[in-house]
């Protein structure tokens, strides 16, 4: 078959190209030797349209090969991905414009929060109560809002690497520790361990703001900073040496490196020794640098497990529950659960247990019923204070009499061999009458002068001497958040620890 002009026309920009399979090739090099016209036009290179020889819109014929077919098709893709690309490129540009100027953003506060940091921890010791209060609420925000700023900011690698890396501080664990240096200063307690920790802890800051100088540098030269990245591993080494710091300061009084936790070997034993287990059937896995989240292979027991101590922190049982039948003598239940306490803290612990009622703070659907039960350890007469929120818990399956949850207060982190010396040399007048004193110069010109009333004695965990301590509390109400510390020995004051 012959190919008309009309075809040769339309095949003539692929002709040109060499993109014609052999065959159509022949065809229409045969209708150019016979065909005068389209000759002329292929010989003195001006192409049909501009010729004039074709005024209709191309069309491919459904007769045409399918290599040219596809070929055309393949052509007019290419120009669409071009141009899709050209605006995805476009807005993968300016988002990652809107990324870095972010980070240059947030380096404003995160710089002030640094410099803020070293001179809020030189301060700390010799600072007034109300100074060293108002230079923490200053330095809170670069050391928070900023960071959390930066965080936002950060582009797809440094999210990778922040997975394995803490760019927070936590706060309130470096201000418990910074309230104790004011504190063990102001009344004539500072050691070797407060020099030490306040020493690191300025070392740690100075390093901290090194880190942060050098990056906010780097973001502040125009265009070129978008090229930059966050030095991820350096923001985030001196606050995880300041957290770890902090905490073991304010839970034991010591450096991280004086206090040994649990191995796992240990830890695995002790959770087997509570339920007659296997060790090797305990799983752990790590849940922070002080615990341990625990699962049994053989039962349905999970929980978490202090690291220091090897005490859990919390039990569940998820086994069935009996949803039928008579309910257990609370006597008999109250057995149970003193025999569980006795399993996890040792005979040799006392604890008031109390009776709560029927699944008291515990969710259970309405045919299952559970024993709630509080308990408390005992020095002596002196109960631990349990804060407003309740007890150490446990509770029990009503009807079956087995045992199904349980869940401690952190902020009394009980160790194995804690004694505590309850013999009262401060009464309860003369420690009134210190804290006076100390209010008196605190309150200093202000118009109103705090009045704190004895509240009870007890026994806290203090953060202050990193331990069991017997108080006497005193507060301007009987909210305990104002409430105070007088320790019954010393006669000097405790602070109440806060894990975070």
């Amino acid at each position: 078959m012959k190919y008309s002009c009309d075809l040769v026309q339309d095949l003539y920009p692929l002709y040109e190209e060499g993109d014609l399979s052999p065959s159509v090739k022949e065809k229409v090099e045969e209708h150019l030797s016979e065909c005068e016209n389209c000759r002329t036009v292929y010989t003195s290179g001006e192409g049909f349209a501009s010729s004039g020889l074709s005024d209709m819109e191309p069309a491919v014929p459904q007769s045409l090969d399918e290599r040219i077919r596809l070929t055309m098709k393949l052509r007019r893709m290419k120009f669409f991905l071009v141009i899709i690309s050209s605006i995805l490129l476009l807005i993968l540009a300016n988002h990652y414009q809107n990324q870095r100027q972010g980070v240059v953003s947030a380096y404003h506060q995160v710089h002030r929060g640094a410099e803020d940091l070293v001179y809020l921890v030189q301060s700390a010791p010799e600072a007034s109560v109300e100074e060293l209060n108002f230079l923490k609420e200053v330095a809170f925000a670069g050391l928070n809002e900023g960071v959390e700023e930066l965080t936002q900011s950060l582009n797809w690698l440094e999210e990778q690497k922040r997975k394995d890396f803490n760019m927070y501080l936590e706060q309130q664990s470096l201000y418990t520790t910074l309230d104790n240096l004011n504190l063990r200063k102001s009344d004539g307690r500072w050691d070797n361990t407060d020099q030490q920790v306040f020493a690191l802890l300025i070392q740690l800051a100075e390093e901290y703001w090194q880190v942060v100088e050098e990056d906010y540098d780097k973001f502040n030269h125009g265009y070129s900073s978008y090229f930059e990245t966050v030095d991820i591993e350096g923001l985030s080494k001196p606050l995880e040496e300041i957290n770890k710091l902090t905490y073991t300061y304010n839970r034991f009084h010591q450096l991280p490196d004086e206090v040994k936790q649990l191995n796992e070997t240990e830890l695995k034993q002790r959770i087997g020794s509570i339920f007659n287990l296997d060790s090797t059937n305990i799983h752990l896995e790590k849940n922070d640098n002080y615990s341990y989240r625990f699962t049994s292979k053989n039962k349905n027991v999970s929980g978490e497990v202090d690291a220091f101590s090897g005490y859990p922190l919390r039990i569940d049982d998820s086994g069935s529950v009996k949803l039928k039948g008579k309910l257990l003598d609370v006597d008999d239940a109250k057995e149970k659960a003193t025999s569980m306490i006795n399993r996890i803290y040792g005979k040799d612990k006392n604890f008031n247990v109390e009776y709560l009622g029927v699944n008291v703070n515990i969710s259970s659907n309405n045919d299952a019923k559970f024993y709630s039960f509080g308990f408390m350890p005992m020095f002596d007469s002196l109960p631990v204070y349990a804060f407003s929120d309740g007890s150490f818990t446990m509770h029990f399956d009503a009807r079956s009499g087995e045992f199904k949850m349980m869940r401690s207060v952190k902020e009394i982190p009980l160790k194995p061999d804690t004694k505590v010396d309850i013999t009262e040399k401060i009464s309860p007048e003369q420690g009134l009458n210190t804290l006076t004193e100390k209010v008196q110069i605190e309150d200093g010109k202000l118009a109103e002068k705090r009045q704190y009333e004895y509240i009870d004695t007890f026994v806290i965990y203090s953060s202050t001497s990193g331990g069991m301590v017997p108080v006497h509390a005193y507060g301007l109400s009987d909210k305990d958040h104002t409430w105070r510390y007088i320790n019954t020995v010393s006669g000097k004051e405790e602070l109440l620890y806060n894990e975070h």
